[in-house]
């Protein structure tokens, strides 16, 4: 079972692909066939037909025939193969830990000792569920060592926030705060309470051109890094008047503390949402170096969740995104369509365009609406200096989710290691 490490770092060679495309990037292994296939896993070490004890040696070939290769065995992966490479590597092969061992694989990453460790270090003090699992195995691709960090991503894969929905309610809890301000002015310094009243009033003004900014056509998404502090700074601010507030007591008192203290639970919300995207933004291994960031689409009412994922050049710190070799994918929540993935494959200034609906109503509607507004889109890039050379509408729900683009999966392994889930 040696065939489950690799070499270089730790991730096995049939690297996972990262854009997927509904596309098989490789052929599956099948009993004719006798060496790994890119992109598959090397089930099984190759094994040459054994010898009879008695039986004579093999004559050496005759000079100029072509030796006959040796006979192989190719077989689907088990989960008493997964279990025998875990004793192998001194990791006791429970039920957790084989569909542990199942999920690095999906991932391409080695399952070994080390990594097995560094894994485990990671999940303790969580609930140790999938979406921790796959945290987990999403900073070790990206290089990053972090407890915290699996907590916050892992929490952001189980709920899958909309930040759309979340600066809606928090919106809706800075207008109940300035209410209760309004109705509580003597419990505050007057200064104060003018600046912290100005702040909320620009607070909804900030949000509200978020989407706007973003899809202007600048040159850049709007700041996380930015978002981050600024919202970690009224976060603090609102915690100190609202102990303020508290300490003098009274119905007013407790109306004012209460308020603060819900609109500092949803600027909670969004602060751990702009994290979980800042991680997954970091560097690291060329399977797994994006920038991913959530944007409110305030095209549509009331909005809904726009979500990009751009492609980086390479691997490690500082990799660039290089807009005339990249791919972007980009999903968004329609009021008559349903959720719609456009996928643009980016090289040297070509585009191939793949979009994507969730039902089959949808695609039919879908390809009529491309096909009206194709002449005019290829006209906006071409002014962009980009030619589009095709498109296709597909219907596939599951690839109508973000999440295949932020975790990559080995596409052949899937319904093997699936079972082998199901059998531990």
């Amino acid at each position: 079972m040696g065939e489950f490490s690799a070499e270089g770092g730790g991730v096995h060679p049939g690297k996972p692909i990262i854009w997927p495309t509904g596309k098989s990037s490789s052929t599956p292994v099948s009993s004719s066939q006798q060496t790994q296939t890119p992109g598959s896993v090397r089930n099984v070490p190759s094994q040459t037909a054994p010898a009879e004890a008695s039986a004579p040696a093999t004559a050496a070939p005759s000079a100029g025939a072509p030796a006959k290769p040796a006979p192989t065995v190719a077989r689907p992966l088990t989960v008493e193969d997964i279990r025998t490479h875990l004793l192998q590597q001194q990791i006791e092969p429970t039920d957790f830990n084989t569909k542990l061992a199942s999920l690095m694989l999906r991932n391409g990453v080695e399952v070994s000792r080390s990594n097995f460790v560094r894994v485990m270090t990671m999940l303790q003090g969580t609930n140790q569920s999938q979406p921790m699992q796959e945290a987990a195995l999403m900073l070790l691709m990206k290089g990053i060592d972090s407890p915290q960090a699996v907590k916050v991503l892992g929490q952001y894969f189980s709920e899958n926030p909309a930040l759309a929905s979340q600066f809606a309610a928090l919106k809706q809890g800075a207008g109940n705060l300035i209410n209760t301000l309004s109705s509580g002015k003597a419990l505050l310094d007057p200064n104060l309470l003018s600046q912290l009243t100005a702040i909320l009033a620009q607070l909804d003004e900030t949000f509200q051109t978020v989407s706007e900014k973003s899809l202007s056509g600048g040159k850049k998404l709007f700041n996380q890094a930015n978002t981050i502090n600024d919202v970690r700074a009224l976060k603090a601010l609102l915690q100190g008047v609202g102990q303020k507030s508290a300490a003098k007591g009274g119905a007013e008192a407790q109306a004012l503390t209460q308020a603060m203290g819900e609109l500092g639970g949803k600027l909670d919300g969004i602060l751990q949402n702009l994290v979980a995207q800042a991680i997954l933004s970091q560097s690291g291994r060329q399977e797994v170096n994006y920038h991913y960031q959530q944007i409110p689409n305030a095209m549509t009412t009331p909005e809904k969740n726009f979500e990009i994922v751009i492609q980086r050049e390479g691997e490690g710190k500082g990799s660039p995104i290089d807009p005339h070799n990249t791919q972007i994918v980009m999903t968004l929540e329609t009021q008559n369509m349903g959720k719609i993935v456009i996928s643009m494959i980016v090289k040297d200034k070509k585009v191939y365009i793949i979009f994507v609906f969730n039902a089959k109503e949808y695609g039919e509607d879908g390809r009529s609406l491309i096909a009206r507004e194709y002449g005019g889109f290829q006209e906006k890039l071409a002014n962009q200096n980009f030619q589009i050379t095709g498109y296709q509408v597909k219907v596939d729900p599951a690839m109508c989710n973000i999440k295949p683009y932020l975790i990559p999966l080995l596409p052949q392994l899937e319904s093997i290691l699936k079972r082998i889930d199901l059998e531990a």
